[in-house]
Parts: C-alpha cells; sequence; structure tokens
C-alpha cells in the first residue's frame, strides 16, 4: 500500500515539475542570472565613469583653445586677375597676373605672383610685353613696380633684361634703379640703372653704362651717364 503511494505521489511530482533535479538546475540557473545583472551593473558603471573622465578631459582641453577674431587686415586673394586702363594719350594697356592678393588696410595696390603689362607705345603698333616673377600695382595712380626676372619685349625689337622697373603706364615711361641688359637697334648696352622715356622710345642709361653700337642713327634712340 505504502508502496502504491509513493509512486503515485512520484508521478504527480514528475507531471506538476516538482522533482528535485528539475528545482535544483532551476536554482543554478537563478543564481547564473544574478550574476549576469551584476557583472552587467559592474560593467555599466565602469563605462559611465569612462564617459564622465572623457567629457571631462574634452572640457578642459577646450578651455586652452585660441579663438581666432576676424582680423580686418586680411588679404583678398584673386586667381587670374586682370586689370586695363589707359595712357594720357588713350592708348589702352592691360594687366594680368597669375594671383593677385589685396590687403584690407591697402585697399589701392594689389601684390602681383607672375604679372604680365601688354601696352603700345603708339597708335597701329602691336602690343608690347613686360613681365616679371613678383610686382605690385597701384589701381589708382596706375603705376606697376615689377622685380625679379624683369623682361621687355617691345613691337620694334627692343629687349631688356633686369631685376627692377617701375612702369608709369598714365605718363607711358619706365624707370630702374637696378643693372639692365638691352639689345636692339643701337646694339647692347648694359647700365646699373636706366629710364625709358618719350613714350617708351627713348632709352637712357646710367651709372657704369657699356656699350656696343651698331648705328650712327642710335644716338637719336639712346642717352647715357656715368
Amino acid at each position: 500500500m505504502n508502496s502504491t503511494y509513493k509512486k503515485t505521489d512520484q508521478r504527480a511530482g514528475e507531471e506538476l515539475g516538482l522533482w528535485e533535479p528539475k528545482r535544483t538546475l532551476t536554482l543554478e540557473s537563478a543564481r547564473r542570472h544574478s550574476f549576469f545583472i551584476k557583472m552587467m551593473r559592474r560593467a555599466l558603471i565602469v563605462l559611465c565613469l569612462c564617459l564622465s573622465s572623457f567629457l571631462v578631459y574634452e572640457f578642459a582641453s577646450q578651455s586652452s583653445v585660441t579663438f581666432i577674431e576676424d582680423n580686418p587686415t586680411e588679404a583678398v586673394k584673386m586667381i587670374n586677375p586682370r586689370y586695363s586702363g589707359r595712357t594720357n594719350d588713350g592708348l589702352p594697356f592691360y594687366l594680368k597676373a597669375d594671383l593677385a592678393t589685396r590687403k584690407m588696410t591697402e585697399r589701392d595696390v594689389v601684390s602681383l605672383i607672375k604679372p604680365v603689362l601688354e601696352f603700345t607705345r603708339e597708335k597701329g603698333a602691336d602690343f608690347s610685353i613686360l613681365l616679371a616673377e613678383t610686382g605690385t600695382f597701384d589701381d589708382i595712380e596706375k603705376i606697376l613696380n615689377l622685380k625679379s626676372g624683369v623682361s621687355l619685349k617691345t613691337d620694334d625689337g627692343y629687349e631688356c633684361e633686369t631685376t627692377h622697373a617701375r612702369i608709369f603706364n598714365k605718363e607711358k615711361r619706365i624707370e630702374g634703379k637696378e643693372f639692365i641688359e638691352c639689345n636692339g637697334n643701337f646694339g647692347e648696352v648694359t647700365g646699373n640703372a636706366f629710364e625709358i622715356n618719350n613714350d617708351y622710345s627713348q632709352f637712357i642709361f646710367k651709372n657704369g653704362v657699356t656699350a656696343a653700337i651698331e648705328q650712327d642713327s642710335a644716338i637719336n634712340t639712346i642717352g647715357g651717364s656715368r
């Protein structure tokens, strides 16, 4: 009788899921779940601490940053600029460059990289060309200052090389205070300063002039002084 009762009770317990091994496994799962929750909490705490440290570092580093305010003297740059004007007798000239820089404190003057000036000596003549590595241009007075690698080629066959030239576009004249070497109808002439006057037709060489004159008529074209 007792044996039959125990077997019946065990079957009922198994059917209801209350037998001992099953309960042991359930407790083990609960422990694992609790351990997992505990580890997740610790990981979240560590993550929050790391995030807080990062934010504190960012704010601290930003406090040492210097903010640059707008500079009223900042330059404006122009790529491939082109300027034009007319001489006192109405002839056109054109000035272009690879780059022009205009400072806000000097609005009338632009600094030029690789400037090229095209001008006409007289009405009906082809353009003459004057170029250099660098220069400045006064847009009001129409005065061009060229430096480094200055090269002049006129429509009537004169070629000159120097390192400085100051061109008065309105008056149609050029002057320079550094060494110059010219070739043309007058031959070959060098000097340590020069002027080109009378609509770019009269060449005057100064200071240590050397010359190899080829034609007597060149006297009407060239002047010199020591």
